[in-house]
């Protein structure tokens, strides 16, 4: 008696146990298509004009609704690299997200191209390279000014003058002061608040 009532206990269990999965994934389908987010990683514009995301979002080839994060924070009166973030999220609920740089540049400035591979004076296994953002003049971004590899940024040049603009710093950095020496092409960094310096010339 005793072993036909686990039986039966154990038999209850196992369709209690399959019921509530069924619940549970019934509204899920068997195959899933993530959302694809079709859009610029990075996006100049113009002193004083106007920024229009013109971001989209598909699911298996039909558009969904796509989110914006950080657009109010675009400042197009400031010359700056300012961080927009877009999600979407599929019919099965799993979410997509993708980070865009917008760049905001004065057309007026005509920087000297300071492009190429740089070093660390003080140390030869840092490296990083500097480039022009395709669509400036003025705006340039190199892959590592300090932190071995892990510090890159943007900046402007004005003629041979090279200034920090407002950004989103990698390691809470909060501020970086540049110099630049057109004489013997040195740049130098100072990173706040580490107060960690460097020197990097041309390879």
């Amino acid at each position: 008696m005793k072993r036909v009532y686990l039986l039966s206990l154990i038999i209850m269990s196992f369709f209690a146990l399959t019921s509530c999965e069924k619940e549970e994934t019934e509204n899920v389908s068997d195959v899933t298509n993530f959302a694809t987010i079709n859009y610029e990683p990075t996006v100049t514009v113009p002193l004083g004009t106007e920024f229009d995301t013109e971001v989209t979002a598909t699911e298996n080839g039909s558009e969904i609704d796509v989110t914006a994060s950080g657009v109010e924070s675009v400042d197009v009166n400031t010359v700056g690299v300012y961080d927009v973030t877009y999600s979407a999220i599929n019919s099965d609920g799993y979410e997509a997200s993708v980070l865009q740089k917008v760049v905001v540049y004065d057309p007026d400035i005509i920087g000297t191209d300071v492009s190429g591979d740089i070093v660390d004076a003080g140390n030869p296994t840092r490296t990083g390279k500097i480039s022009l953002v395709e669509g400036t003049s003025s705006i340039f971004y190199v892959t590592d000014f300090g932190f071995a590899g892990a510090f890159p940024m943007y900046f402007q040049m004005d003629g041979d003058v090279i200034s920090e603009i407002p950004q989103v710093y990698p390691l809470d950095a909060t501020s970086v002061d540049l110099t630049y020496d057109p004489a013997t092409q040195t740049f130098t960094t100072l990173i706040h608040p580490y107060e960690f310096g460097y020197t990097f010339v041309y390879q």
